[in-house]
């Protein structure tokens, strides 16, 4: 991982954070993503934690921190502007932040807040970044995208009308299947883009890292709960050393070695759910599409420039290729 640049989102805690700290250590120029910029402070301070003070500076320099929330376009939109202009390359985009069990809400663009965290945001994040990631100064290694999906997208019963994620028709709203199908869409979009980016020599995985304890996933679950269930998620839970070995794997493993598009679990391929097929892979991105449209219209924040360049990202994707 020696002088790669590698974006991890939620990189404050949980996953993201240790993710970051492994890839840190194994030599990777890491750019870690906040909302709140004293837990990002926290999370640099982290990552520097076992160097040593005559090296501490000269390590800092590898350790990039931005602002950015992932359920907000504009913030979005800033937050690649700034990546744009300090990174020729990216390498590897690791898509891990997110969220479980909310109560219905729609996120500041009016998109319900599993789908825009979990899908939506990273879907803008990585398509505003693509000439960075297209690019490359390392022919040794080929850039990558890693999507971080969980084994309860095989929860979900069905993908939603566009129209019930813009919150515009009112449904029986269920937390866990809002997550369930954003961990659904997170496996559709994997195979789309995967599609899409073969051309190009960029690889995209899917990863479910299993039952990890130490996240801020359940974070939404009632206290109460939390604590008569924490004796049983000791037990049986990974540790998050453990939840992050297979990202820490597709970021550094060889393409070559690696299938495009497929989902790992324990560094293994695994095969995907019957509901992982070319209709629905199809539907997703053409959701991911009309929201993006949405969010353009209603957006009256948005520059020109910002504008266009969305578009001239889109251009870059042949869209026929999602067979």
């Amino acid at each position: 991982m020696e002088g790669l640049n590698v974006l991890v989102t939620g990189s404050t805690c949980g996953l993201g954070l240790h993710t970051a700290k492994i890839l840190f250590k194994k030599g990777a120029n890491v750019i870690l993503t906040c909302r709140d910029e004293i837990r990002g402070r926290h999370a640099v301070e982290s990552l520097l934690s076992g160097v040593s003070q005559e090296q501490s500076q000269k390590e800092a320099e590898r350790i990039h921190l931005f602002t950015l929330d992932v359920t907000n376009y504009n913030s979005i939109c800033n937050f690649t502007d700034e990546i744009s202009r300090m990174f020729k390359y990216l390498h590897v985009i690791i898509n891990n932040a997110g969220i479980m069990g909310m109560p219905f809400e729609l996120s500041v663009d009016g998109i319900e807040m599993h789908f825009a965290t979990n899908v939506f945001g990273h879907y803008v994040v990585v398509e505003r970044l693509l000439p960075l990631l297209l690019k490359t100064d390392r022919p040794d290694f080929k850039s990558r995208v890693i999507v971080v999906s969980s084994g309860l997208y095989r929860n979900a019963e069905a993908i939603p009308q566009v129209s019930k994620l813009l919150g515009q028709k009112t449904y029986d709203y269920s937390p866990k299947q809002a997550y369930a199908f954003s961990k659904l869409a997170n496996c559709l979009y994997t195979g789309a883009l995967s599609k899409m980016l073969e051309p190009h020599n960029v690889g995209v995985y899917c990863v479910r890292p299993g039952f990890v304890n130490g996240t801020e996933l359940g974070r939404e679950t009632h206290w109460i709960l939390r604590a008569l269930a924490a004796p049983i998620i000791w037990f049986i839970a990974k540790t998050l050393e453990q939840g992050c070995e297979t990202i820490v794997y597709l970021a550094e493993t060889s393409g070559n070695q690696l299938k495009n598009g497929s989902m790992y679990y324990e560094r293994k391929e695994e095969a995907y759910n019957e509901m992982v097929e070319v209709t629905s892979i199809r539907q997703v991105w053409a959701i991911l599409r009309h929201l993006e449209d949405t969010v353009w219209k209603r957006n009256t924040q948005m520059t020109d420039e910002q504008r266009n360049h969305g578009e001239m990202v889109r251009e870059l994707l042949n869209e026929s290729l999602i067979v």
